[in-house]
């Protein structure tokens, strides 16, 4: 037997014509200690083979329907794994995907949850983009940073409290990752691991078919409410308010933006992202003799936010021009 740590994989399953699908996905992992955890979140599901290509599978029943959140905790509950990620019976894990979040993971100790990029197709499979980047801490409540089974996350954070809210209809993954990145920080893996095929599924979270933001507001409302503190505290944070300011400068609303620019300096001079705004706030006056001023006295200090780096790298190369 193996003895690296063990990966539980984590199937809700409607028994969809798509399972089959999904657990060749996981057959084909080039990883070596893996299993399978297939929840029978209907009231019936066919029998399932003990094994899934090379790994071992286990089939979960229940007596009754299952929601969401409810057949999550199930899942976690009965899987065996030092690690764990959830997979939807209609998308898809590349071969790769457990051994790269591994690999992740293992570079970065003190972190507990890896994400990754998956690849967005129609329900014919064809490619219409791509999902996935940094994790923004300030951003948790109002932004997907990664697709659910893009993630791959310890099982020590269930001992810390983490769990599926059964209150949660839909939005369910979201707010447990919130509780999650209250435990521990987040590696992104900048790579294509999954796919995720968006218009497939009930949950009204995807698009075309799969879209209902009748749903989706409610749910966003409800996670916001049961996140209120946090909320507050996030929208504290320099970073967010660096954003914020950020969106008003491009959309025009210069009065709005100065008060918040105006603060961050005050709280941080060096600030490479409060200098960037307010070479931002000047360009956008005509001012560009005072742009180019506090340029100067940013030197080589680069922001922290990557939407205000890019501006800072745009800014540069406009200014390059002038001389």
């Amino acid at each position: 037997m193996s003895s690296a740590p063990l990966v539980s994989i984590l199937i809700r399953s409607m028994e969809r014509p798509t399972l089959q699908r999904a657990l060749d996905s996981v057959a084909a992992q080039d990883d070596p200690n893996v299993e399978v955890v297939v929840v029978a979140a209907g009231e019936s599901h066919g029998d399932l083979p003990e094994r899934c290509g090379a790994f071992p599978l286990r089939l979960v029943r229940s007596a009754r329907r299952l929601a969401r959140a409810e057949a999550a905790n199930v899942a976690l509950e009965a899987a065996r794994g030092d690690w764990f990620n959830f997979l939807d019976d209609d998308d898809e894990l590349l071969p790769m995907h457990v051994s790269r979040l591994r690999a992740a993971l293992d570079a970065n100790p003190g972190a507990r949850l890896a994400h990754s990029i998956s690849e967005d197709v129609s329900v014919l499979g064809a490619r219409v983009g791509f999902h996935g980047g940094r994790f923004r801490p300030w951003r948790q409540l109002d932004t997907g940073f990664f697709r659910p089974h893009c993630a791959m996350f310890a099982s020590s954070l269930l001992d810390d409290g983490a769990y599926f809210d059964a209150r949660f209809e839909i939005l369910e993954d979201m707010d447990f990752f919130i509780q999650c990145a209250q435990r521990t920080p987040f590696v992104f893996v900048d790579e294509v691991t999954t796919r995720y095929y968006v218009d497939t599924g009930d949950s009204g979270a995807g698009r075309g078919m799969n879209r209902d933001d009748a749903r989706l507001g409610p749910a966003f409302q409800q996670l916001r409410e049961k996140w209120a503190d946090l909320e507050r505290s996030l929208h504290a944070t320099p970073e967010f308010r660096a954003e914020q300011a950020l969106w008003l400068i491009e959309n025009g609303h210069f009065p709005d933006a100065a008060p918040i620019v105006a603060q961050l300096l005050a709280e941080d001079p060096d600030s490479a992202d409060a200098r960037t705004l307010r070479v931002l706030q000047h360009i956008a006056r005509g001012e560009m003799n005072r742009a180019q001023w506090v340029l100067e006295r940013n030197g080589d200090r680069v922001p922290k936010i990557d939407a205000i780096a890019l501006k800072l790298d745009q800014v540069r190369a406009r200014m390059a021009t002038r001389h």
